[in-house]
Parts: structure tokens; C-alpha cells; sequence
């Protein structure tokens, strides 16, 4: 076994900061370096770091760098190995912070307001809600959090409501506290179109760039929201590109599954779910009701079991409707001064459209699309190719496909159809409420109006 170098008696961690630093930068130590433990033997060079992802950035980009430095300060000049694990001591004390529900410092080194870069210190793993419909997501996001670069990139898609946004917080909020020295980005898809359109207006692209790839993780929200928007898509590809490359953590969050986002390129979706992905349905009854009782013991006085009950059953779709929904019960309550009983509460709940147990019908859609664009449902039905019918067919088709669960095939049975043309028009018509704010505005009326009648 080769010895150590008998000059150096002991590891002085002086000279391999010196040295570590000289041969990458300051800021790489105080990020990847500062908490590893070296410890030279007469067969190999330990170096312990604090967690499973710092261990893969120091044996994927800078093993070379951390071998030289150890042996100037101190592992002597033969040829030893290095072994780079994981501190069990740090692990341990990691999850026993989490445990304890510690205080979230921010996730963001950014010149931003604080409402805009820091994610809810609410929005935890502690408060969130595990059930049957999200408990696959929720160990998914957990494990990130933990040890980013497992599972990379990960997608996590569900309906609006159900909990992805909380997810995506908790997992920017622990792993914060669980890597400070990481800098985490967490942005909405409309944030990063608006700064993307900002930025090539003010020609400062270099700096979008250094703002969204200099992360070591990505987290981004609402990625529907980039369907049809093409220049923004070909940025977000690079910059994906770009940090998965560097062994960077993406995340991400979209209101359907990557195969339903027909208006991105192939290449974009099979970026995507590259990783893992974890789907979050509706939380079933059990879920709800313990939701219910959670948000009910903050409210005084508290409102009965039964008054919950019928909440949690008429209430099937999201949280957030849940939480709507006993807000307005509460101040009802508090309003009258009296207890709510719960025919009060369902005559009071009954004329909230967002809680409506079924979605319009494609009938429905297709006749208020038919009033709308001031033509028939026999047109739209038909083959008149005419423009005003062809418009309110694509749109009838687009809706049916937004707010329905039917698939493209029986959308097309629907119309008359195949598959094929449903797509188009989908894809189409996403275009164009892109690029045509009129357009766009009648879309959504009509999208409206479906939700009041």
C-alpha cells in the first residue's frame, strides 16, 4: 500500500481550501466544498459530503480538482484513490430538522421583490395532505427535495387545485434547508415568458440566461401555459438542455400529461419525461374530509360533522374549491351569528358554479360556440367550409378537448370527425390565442359563459 507523504503529518484543511479554490472559485466552494470531510489514508482518499446530490456534483465535475488539493494539504504525493460517499451524520440530522418543522430560509439569490422569489414557507411537506390520489407524487417530490438529481427531471401534472404549485414549494422550501448552499429558482411559465419577452425587448438575453441556467435547481410552474408559444419553447428547450447537461434539478408542474401537450414539438415532450412522472388526481372523499377537519379547527365556532360531511361530498374536484367553500361558509356564519346547519350550507353552496359535478357536454359547447360566432349547430356539425363555421368549429373542438375528459377520438365521434382533425384544430386554435388578443378574449367568453349557464 502506498504511504502518505511523511512531511504531512496532518490534513490542513487551510491549504485545501487554498488550493480548491485557486483551481475552481470561491463561489464553487461555498457551494459544493466547504462541507466536505477529507480524510487521507494509506489507501485512498475519503471524502465525505453532506448529501447524495453534492456527492454526484464533486465526483461528476470536479474529482480531479479535489484530489489535487488533497494531497497538497496533506495526502501526500502518491498515486491514491478517491472514494467520495455521503455523510450518514449529516443525513440523519437533515431529517430531523425536517421533522421539527424548522424555520425556511429563502430559495432565491435574486434582486426580486420577496413576493415574487420566495415560494410559501406555508406550502410545506408538513402541510400537505397525503392521500391515495397523491401519494406517488408526494414521495417523488420528497425524495428531489432530499437528494436532487434522482428523478430528473420530474413532472408532476394533475387538474388545477389539486395540490402541484404546494408540491412544487415544499420541495424548493426543504431542499433549502436541506442544501443551503444551492440556489433554487422557483418561476410560474408565465413568469418566464413575461421576463423572456422583457429581455429580448431590452436585448439582455445573456442575462435571461445566466438568470435561469446559473441555478442548481429549476422549478417551474403551470408549463401549459408555454403551449403555443414558440419562441419562449425554443428557449426553454436550451435552457433544459443546458441544465440537465450540468446534472442541474428540473421540476415541473402542468395540468395534463406531456402526451395531451399537442402543440409542442416531440422533442420538447420527450425532454420532459425523461424523468419520472407522477400524476395528482382529485383527493378522494377520505382526503377531503380530513382537509375539511384541518381548515374547520382554525374557524370558531367550529362547524358541525355534518355540515363537513356534505362539503366533502358535494366537493369533489380540487383544494382549492374546498377551501372556497368554506370560506364562504364561514362568513356566512360569522355574518348571521348563528350555527350553520347544513341545508343553510348547501343552499349557500349550490350557486357557486366552479362546483359543479359535471363538465359541460359537447353539445353544450358546441351550441354556445354555434351562438357565439353567430352561426348553427348544424354548420359546425356539417361540412361548410366557410370561415365563420370552420372558426367556430375549431374552437368547439379546442373547448371540448379543454374541459371535458374525452379523448380525441370521441371528441371526433362528437363532430363527425377522426382523431386527426381534432388535433388541428387544438393546435390551431392554441396558436392563435397566442398571437390574436381579440381571438383570444372571445375564446375566453365563450369559455365563460359555459361556467354561468
Amino acid at each position: 500500500m502506498p504511504a502518505l507523504n511523511p512531511s504531512a503529518t496532518r490534513f490542513d484543511h487551510k491549504v485545501f481550501r487554498k488550493v480548491l479554490t485557486a483551481s475552481t472559485s470561491t463561489d464553487n466552494w461555498s457551494r459544493w466544498f466547504k462541507d466536505l470531510q477529507v480524510s487521507p489514508n494509506t489507501s485512498e482518499i475519503v471524502v465525505e459530503a453532506p448529501s447524495g446530490f453534492v456527492a454526484n456534483q464533486v465526483k461528476a465535475r470536479f474529482l480531479r480538482e479535489v484530489e489535487e488539493a488533497a494531497r497538497s494539504a496533506g495526502a501526500g504525493t502518491s498515486p491514491l484513490g478517491v472514494r467520495v460517499t455521503v455523510n450518514e451524520t449529516d443525513a440523519v440530522r437533515s431529517s430531523n430538522g425536517h421533522a421539527a418543522g424548522a424555520p425556511v430560509p429563502s430559495v432565491e439569490k435574486t434582486t426580486e421583490s420577496p413576493a415574487k422569489r420566495h415560494p410559501s414557507n406555508f406550502h410545506r411537506f408538513a402541510t400537505f395532505e397525503v392521500g391515495p390520489s397523491n401519494r406517488f407524487a408526494h414521495a417523488a417530490a420528497w425524495t428531489v427535495a432530499e437528494d436532487p438529481g434522482i428523478y430528473n427531471p420530474l413532472f408532476v401534472y394533475g387538474a388545477s387545485g389539486v395540490g402541484k404549485s404546494h408540491l412544487l414549494y415544499a420541495i424548493a422550501n426543504h431542499a433549502r434547508r436541506r442544501h443551503p448552499s444551492l440556489v433554487i429558482r422557483y418561476c410560474t411559465a408565465e413568469a418566464f415568458v413575461q421576463s423572456f419577452i422583457q429581455s429580448v425587448g431590452r436585448r439582455r438575453m445573456e442575462d435571461f440566461r445566466r438568470r435561469f441556467r446559473q441555478v442548481d435547481m429549476l422549478l417551474l410552474d403551470d408549463f401549459q401555459f408555454l403551449e403555443g408559444k414558440e419562441q419562449t419553447l425554443e428557449e426553454f428547450f436550451w435552457t433544459f438542455n443546458s441544465l440537465h447537461q450540468d446534472g442541474k434539478q428540473i421540476v415541473i408542474s402542468c395540468d395534463r400529461p406531456p402526451r395531451d401537450l399537442t402543440a409542442m414539438e416531440d422533442r420538447i415532450r420527450s425532454r420532459v419525461t425523461g424523468g419520472l412522472l407522477a400524476d395528482v388526481a382529485p383527493p378522494c372523499l377520505e382526503t377531503r374530509l380530513t382537509i375539511l377537519r384541518r381548515l374547520n379547527a382554525g374557524h370558531s365556532p367550529p362547524f358541525s360533522p355534518d355540515v363537513l360531511s356534505m362539503v366533502a361530498e358535494r366537493i369533489t374536484d380540487n383544494v382549492r374549491d374546498l377551501q372556497s367553500a368554506l370560506r364562504r361558509l364561514s362568513a356566512y356564519s360569522t355574518l348571521v351569528n348563528q350555527p350553520l346547519t347544513p341545508q343553510a350550507a348547501s343552499e349557500l353552496l349550490a350557486p357557486l358554479s366552479g362546483f359543479s359535478h359535471s363538465a359541460p357536454t359537447p353539445e353544450k359547447i358546441i351550441a354556445a360556440c354555434a351562438e357565439a360566432f353567430d352561426t348553427s349547430v348544424a354548420e359546425i356539425l356539417g361540412r361548410n367550409r366557410r370561415p365563420i363555421p370552420s372558426a367556430a368549429r375549431r374552437v368547439a373542438m379546442y373547448l371540448t378537448r379543454e374541459l371535458t375528459d374525452l379523448s380525441y377520438p370521441r371528441i371526433g365521434k362528437a363532430f363527425g370527425r377522426d382523431h386527426s382533425t381534432v388535433i388541428s384544430a387544438h393546435r390551431g386554435t392554441l396558436a392563435q390565442i397566442s398571437t390574436n388578443q381579440p381571438f383570444a378574449e372571445r375564446v375566453s367568453a365563450i369559455h365563460s359563459s359555459l361556467h354561468t349557464h
